[in-house]
């Protein structure tokens, strides 16, 4: 996946005997969600070998579509999504399903028609589920700097492994971070919603995840710091990808 490599923190882990996993990013200062919310979450499993997986999280968009990361998958990679996890407890809505078409990921191409590909992909599942969606954004009430959002994920109170089996979700401030994209030259032609609160954080254990703003899905978690709570995390601005994401789907 090329400039894609430079988004992935491998954290290995023990999973079960003879099984490790990847977890992609964490969060941290979080607390366990709500019962009646994030029900359309997402947990991905990608089997990597024989021996690794790959874990992330994802958000259902429609009956059949979930918006997660690019780089939660690479060629060869057999993802599992698990849905209805939350809550815990169950709700009937329990399943798995292997992903069989091909990921849908957004690209677009440099001023010399170098393909370049930014962290955003859609997973269609082989059949629809009836677990109600997140609803997609309205983009002409996007969050401004200093709002509050939600991110979400299966991990960590505290920067430490393992993830947790409770879903955590957390509030963080939407901040300006135009420096990660002066930075790092995979990132300066992506589209950017950045995320900042004391104590708050996205580190190993689930990309992918939603950020909800009032009920709707404006962003995906990326990429955060290399330390916990140094740095703004960083999500895809689903906005600036809602007409691919229209045109792959057929969502109105």
């Amino acid at each position: 996946m090329g400039g894609m490599a430079s988004l992935l923190l491998l954290l290995w882990v023990g999973l079960t005997v003879g099984k490790v996993v990847d977890l992609q990013k964490r969060i941290i200062g979080g607390h366990n969600c709500n019962n009646n919310e994030r029900l359309y979450h997402v947990k991905l499993i990608a089997k990597v070998d024989a021996t690794h997986e790959s874990l992330c999280g994802g958000s259902l968009i429609s009956d059949q579509w979930i918006l997660t990361a690019a780089h939660c998958w690479e060629p060869r990679w057999i993802i599992t999504a698990h849905l209805g996890v939350h809550p815990r407890q169950g709700h009937g809505n329990a399943q798995q399903m292997q992903i069989t078409e091909d990921p849908q990921i957004f690209t677009d191409q440099d001023n010399n028609n170098n393909v370049r590909q930014h962290d955003i992909m859609l997973l269609k599942l082989p059949r629809k589920v009836t677990i109600r969606p997140v609803q997609l954004p309205d983009c002409k009430r996007r969050p401004n700097v200093g709002a509050t959002v939600q991110i979400a994920g299966h991990a960590a109170r505290f920067e430490v492994p393992p993830y947790v089996p409770d879903l955590q979700c957390a509030d963080i401030k939407v901040v300006t971070c135009p420096h990660i994209v002066v930075n790092n030259v995979d990132w300066s032609y992506q589209h950017w919603l950045c995320g900042r609160t004391r104590g708050v954080d996205t580190c190993p254990g689930d990309s992918g995840g939603g950020v909800v703003y009032n009920n709707k899905i404006y962003g995906v978690h990326s990429n955060s710091g290399t330390y916990a709570c140094t740095a703004e995390a960083a999500f895809m601005d689903v906005c600036e990808y809602i007409q691919w994401i229209r045109i792959v789907t057929g969502l109105n």
